[in-house]
């Protein structure tokens, strides 16, 4: 008798050893009563595109983490609208060659789920793949201004030139800047950052490390937890990966979602 093909998946980036993604998804397949194996892999960006080509007809998909979005982006020949306005996919179909960014509804859905719905002014600390996206899911919300604060404010064109696409007015601010000013804002700084800016007034903070088990924000305002977005943009990852559709509920979803918690 053939041997019998088991679906994999992984997620990439670097660094990979701290990524919660394989419990979790390992326990939403087992509640669907599908064999797939969920791994990890390092990579580098330049590494992505090879590997992936590299890849048999066993694999489905990857997650891809940080810093490897872009190049994620590139490989692929089909990209929802997301990916197409960030340059950004953290979600790929290999056996479509197509790409998505669930991190924006992650983060949409994480505010949400702590009461934090509509926002007038938001704010992003940091800058990278993940602040486009945070800047998308702040004008879902409804922000139609945004500070950015970037360690290195002339890296802030791509957040400038994509609040000009969204109609939202991007402020670029740098490390000695006045205090940030909004009633919600995305932190997207690595957990070796050693810096705080300074808040005025949020409502909440979604800090999108949540490697360290804590948070840098403690005590400024309620926390989003960093990994309630995980878990969000996580669940719309099965759904591609299942059904090819992000909007699309996967069987018994209630018992997948809680099996997701309970694993993260």
């Amino acid at each position: 008798m053939a041997g019998r093909c088991v679906m994999r998946l992984a997620v990439i980036g670097d660094p990979i050893d701290h990524s919660r993604s394989p419990r979790i998804h390992v326990a939403a397949y087992r509640v669907l009563g599908l064999d797939w194996a969920y791994g990890r892999e390092r990579l580098a960006a330049d590494e992505v595109v090879g590997f992936v080509d590299g890849l048999g007809p066993d694999w489905r998909g990857l997650s891809v983490t940080a810093p490897l979005k872009e190049a994620a982006a590139a490989w692929a020949s089909e990209r929802d609208a997301l990916v197409t306005r960030t340059g950004a996919a953290n979600t790929l179909r290999v056996d479509l060659r197509a790409a998505w960014n669930t991190d924006v509804a992650g983060i949409v859905d994480a505010f949400a789920a702590s009461g934090v719905g509509g926002v007038h002014r938001g704010a992003i600390v940091g800058g990278g793949a993940t602040a486009l996206s945070a800047l998308c899911a702040l004008a879902q919300m409804g922000a139609d201004r945004v500070d950015a604060w970037l360690r290195t404010p002339t890296k802030g064109d791509r957040l400038a030139a994509l609040g000009a696409e969204l109609g939202v007015d991007v402020r670029v601010l740098g490390p000695d800047a006045a205090p940030l000013v909004g009633d919600a804002v995305v932190s997207t700084l690595p957990a070796a950052a050693q810096v705080t800016p300074a808040l005025e007034g949020p409502r909440a903070i979604l800090d999108a490390d949540y490697a360290s088990g804590s948070s840098r924000y403690e005590g400024v305002a309620p926390l989003v937890p960093g990994l309630a977005m995980l878990l969000h943009q996580a669940l719309r990852q099965v759904r591609i990966f299942v059904h090819g559709d992000p909007e699309a509920p996967v069987e018994r979803e209630d018992e997948v979602w809680a099996a997701m918690v309970a694993a993260a």
